[in-house]
Parts: C-alpha cells; sequence; structure tokens
C-alpha cells in the first residue's frame, strides 16, 4: 500500500495545476485597492507564521547590512519584502484580465523613452526585486521584440499555465537550457533577450564566482558572454513598487561590452562583464532593499578557500 508520503507527493502536482487555474478565474475579478490591502496582510503574515522564510532572510539581512542596520530596520525591510514578493505572485493572475488598460494604469515606464525602447538587439537583466514579470508584459504591449529567458517550473502544467500569462502581449519565453543559439539568431534579427540575474548558479551549469553585495556568489556568465561575442549592448531594468498598488519600470544604464576579440582574454572579459552587472543589481538591491527577495538562499554556495563564517548560516 503507498504511503501517506507518496500519496502527497502523486496529488502535489494536480492541485498545484488546479490552484493555478482557479487563481487565473478570481484573482482577476478583486478591486485593485482590496488587492492590495490582501497582499499586504498576506506579506505580513508571512513574516510571523513562516518561520525559513524569516529566518533566511534575516540572515541575509545581517550577511549584507551587519550592524549599519537595526534589528527593528532589518525586519521592517523584510515584511515588506515578503509584501512585495506577494504582490508580484499576486499580479501574475490579476493583470491576466484587461491587460492593457491595466497595465497602461498602474505601471509606467521611466524614462518614457530611451535605450530601452530602440529597435535593436539587447541583454535585458532584472533580478527578483519589485515586480519583474510586469516588465515583460508592458515591453510586448509596447510593441518590443523581447525573450525571457527562464527555468523549466518543474509542474509543467503549471509550466505551460504561466508561460500563457507570460506571452499574451507578445513577450516569447525561451527554456534556459539549451538557449544560446536561439539568442544568437535574435539578436542579429534586433530582437532582445532579458535575465534574471540574482541566483545561485553551480559551476557546472555556466556559474562564475562574482562579488555580489560584498559576498563571493556564483552567478551566470551567459548575458555577459552573449553580450561580449554578439557586440550587444546591456541594459537593465527593474519595477518597482510604489503607493496605490502601482509601479515605476526603471530602464537604464546601459553596459557597451568591447568588440570582441579572439586573441583577448575572453574568460576574463566575461568575468569582469558579469562583475559590472552584478555591481549594478547590487546597487539597486542596497538602495531599495525592502523590493528585494531576502528570503531566499542566495548565499548556499561557499566559493572554495573562502571562509565560510563569511556566510549566512540557514536552517
Amino acid at each position: 500500500m503507498p504511503s501517506f508520503k507518496t500519496i502527497r507527493r502523486a496529488a502535489r502536482k494536480p492541485l498545484e495545476t488546479c490552484s493555478f487555474r482557479v487563481g487565473t478565474l478570481l484573482i482577476p475579478l478583486i478591486p485593485r485597492n482590496v488587492m492590495v490591502l490582501l497582499y499586504r496582510l498576506a506579506g505580513t503574515v508571512t513574516y510571523y507564521v513562516a518561520k525559513r522564510e524569516r529566518t533566511t532572510g534575516l540572515a541575509n539581512l545581517d550577511t549584507v547590512f551587519g550592524n549599519s542596520k537595526t534589528p527593528a530596520e532589518k525586519k521592517r525591510i523584510l515584511i515588506q519584502s515578503l509584501i512585495s514578493f506577494t504582490q508580484t505572485m499576486g499580479d501574475i493572475f490579476w493583470f491576466s484580465r484587461f491587460t492593457q488598460k491595466r497595465t497602461g494604469k498602474y505601471q509606467r515606464f521611466i524614462p518614457e523613452d530611451g535605450p530601452y525602447f530602440k529597435t535593436c538587439a539587447h541583454v535585458i537583466i532584472t533580478a527578483h526585486a519589485g515586480n519583474w514579470e510586469l516588465i515583460g508584459l508592458e515591453s510586448g504591449l509596447r510593441g518590443l521584440d523581447v525573450a525571457s529567458v527562464a527555468a523549466v517550473t518543474k509542474n509543467t502544467g503549471v509550466d505551460k499555465q504561466l508561460n500563457t500569462l507570460r506571452e499574451k502581449t507578445g513577450m516569447t519565453v525561451i527554456p534556459r537550457e539549451g538557449a544560446m543559439r536561439t539568442l544568437v539568431s535574435r539578436f542579429r534579427n534586433q530582437g532582445k533577450a532579458a535575465f534574471v540575474l540574482d541566483q545561485n548558479t553551480a559551476e557546472k551549469d555556466g556559474g562564475i564566482w562574482v562579488d555580489f553585495l560584498g559576498m563571493p556568489t556564483p552567478v551566470s556568465s551567459a548575458p555577459a558572454h552573449l553580450a561580449y561575442r554578439t557586440g550587444t549592448d546591456i541594459i537593465f531594468a527593474f519595477s518597482q513598487p510604489v503607493k496605490g498598488g502601482r509601479y515605476e519600470a526603471h530602464t537604464g544604464p546601459v553596459i557597451t561590452p568591447p568588440p570582441f576579440d579572439k586573441k583577448a582574454d575572453q574568460k576574463a572579459i566575461v568575468k569582469q562583464l558579469t562583475q559590472e552587472i552584478m555591481d549594478v543589481i547590487s546597487t539597486q538591491i542596497r538602495n531599495h532593499p525592502e523590493t528585494w527577495l531576502w528570503s531566499y538562499k542566495h548565499w548556499k554556495s561557499v566559493k572554495p578557500g573562502t571562509d565560510p563564517a563569511r556566510y549566512p548560516v540557514y536552517d
């Protein structure tokens, strides 16, 4: 007879898929002001009841800010971070209906024009800060040819539904595995590709060690590698939550890679470009810590030869 654990594992994916469908149907019906209150309530409750997320977030905040912020400040930042993440996840559903009208009302790009909107190839870099999903939706509505490079969700049913919502305004979702050839072709045709670049990427998966928020961290070298090999500019986009359930999507700065040279030390150039990218992301997070996802285990990998005491301790 199957164990309870086996039965629970077998039932999990269908339940997740069903919940996603229900969320898609019901959440868009709720008024925006009510949704904002629900996000705030859910994020605040999560801080008090989700021990793992709370301890992970506070450990990360201690590692990055040390004694430069008080325990009360770190608590406030983490609660706001959980509210921001809850809002981002809920808004995947809420913006799935009346998308053009709602996006036009609740998000604006800053600046309204500029390099981001040019018909040219770009490596777009963002992070799990604010509503990174909404940037792609509005970019599609603005007629930009953007592809998002994303990891495939373990639940294929949820993954399919999620990508349908992401692509409804014209953005393309490209699975991370085997994406390089597709992206090179896109750049040759003046397309853009977006990467969320603030997660651990193991060395065996193309990660390289750079400084991220003062910590040695393995991150993907793919965006820098692509930019250097194809001569494509790197541009940043961060969507920040503001009052009234609205967002401001800030674009820029731009990093122009050096001309490709077969005789140059390509690994060193890619590492330098990756470090420049992470420096911009680090500045964004330090300036707006309340919008970043602190409850993720960003430093679960310890660089060989580095004192483990520098890293946060996770449960």
